[in-house]
């Protein structure tokens, strides 16, 4: 009988200490992602500066072939709407938030499938502008095949050709990210990546634009301009005034744990 009397609190105790050590888990988990973030931020900072000194002369935006896709606004921005239509039923009366992400960051796609729900949640219901800056600052770490360049270019393509399917091109380049240090995607690829996430054969053939490459280096030279330090950059203007806007600090507003950065988006609100 004594036995059978202490089952329920040896369940209990069983199940406290189990849950302890998920928070446990969990704390060490974030703290090694807080901590990677860090060291990865250091050396996108790092290709920053190389970026910025090698690049010689960049085109502005809207100049010399670098014609942005129509979906895109002065900043380099390409907006995505309540729908998920790129540059439709976009509200201009929310908090702006502008993501800047190169395809080959593997810290980018961290902070995507932390916090991509999280932003399609609040887009869908108006509570936030969001735009999605694909930029080009890790070239150098694609073998000499441009790949940051040429991912950036075609997302500028698919934004202006099929905006219907630019939110979901995105996600799906992400799904399918090359290493570091590896030769990348290739054009065809990417071509295939792009039909799989509804963009049209014809403009998936066509994603190779040397114009639009042209606005994503100038629209990457843009943001550095703009505060953009690394990637994944988060920037955000209360007010929904892109020029009243400030760069997201990831130790003050912890966008690297879920449901940090909606958190913070929902108390602008």
């Amino acid at each position: 009988m004594a036995a059978k009397k202490n089952e329920p609190m040896n369940a209990r105790s069983a199940a406290k200490a189990q849950a302890q050590a998920q928070v446990r888990a969990q704390e060490r988990r974030t703290t090694v992602i807080i901590v990677a973030a860090s060291v990865v931020g250091l050396a996108l900072f790092g290709a920053l500066i190389f970026f910025i000194i090698n690049q010689g002369k960049v085109p502005e935006l809207g100049t010399d072939g670098a014609v942005a896709p129509a979906s895109a606004d002065a900043t380099g921005g390409v907006s995505v709407g309540t729908g998920g239509v790129a540059g439709v039923d976009v509200p201009t009366d929310a908090p702006r938030v502008d993501i800047y992400l190169d395809f080959m960051c593997p810290i980018c796609n961290t902070f995507e499938q932390i916090n991509a729900a999280d932003l399609d949640t609040l887009r869908e219901s108006g509570a936030i502008q969001l735009y999605y800056h694909p930029i080009s600052i890790l070239d150098r770490y694609s073998q000499g095949t441009e790949f940051s360049t040429r991912a950036a270019g075609a997302a500028g393509v698919v934004a202006d050709k099929a905006p219907e399917a630019f939110h979901d091109f995105v996600n799906a380049m992400f799904a399918n990210q090359p290493a570091e240090n590896t030769s990348g995607l290739s054009d065809a690829d990417i071509s295939q990546i792009a039909v799989t996430a509804g963009v049209p054969e014809d403009v998936a053939g066509s994603l190779d634009s040397a114009d639009m490459r042209k606005w994503a280096t100038a629209a990457t030279d843009r943001a550095s301009q703009d505060g953009m330090q690394g990637t994944p950059t988060v920037r955000v203007s209360a007010s929904g005034v892109f020029d009243e806007g400030e760069v997201l600090d990831p130790n003050t507003v912890p966008y690297f744990e879920a449901g940090g950065l909606k958190a913070y988006l929902e108390s602008l609100g």
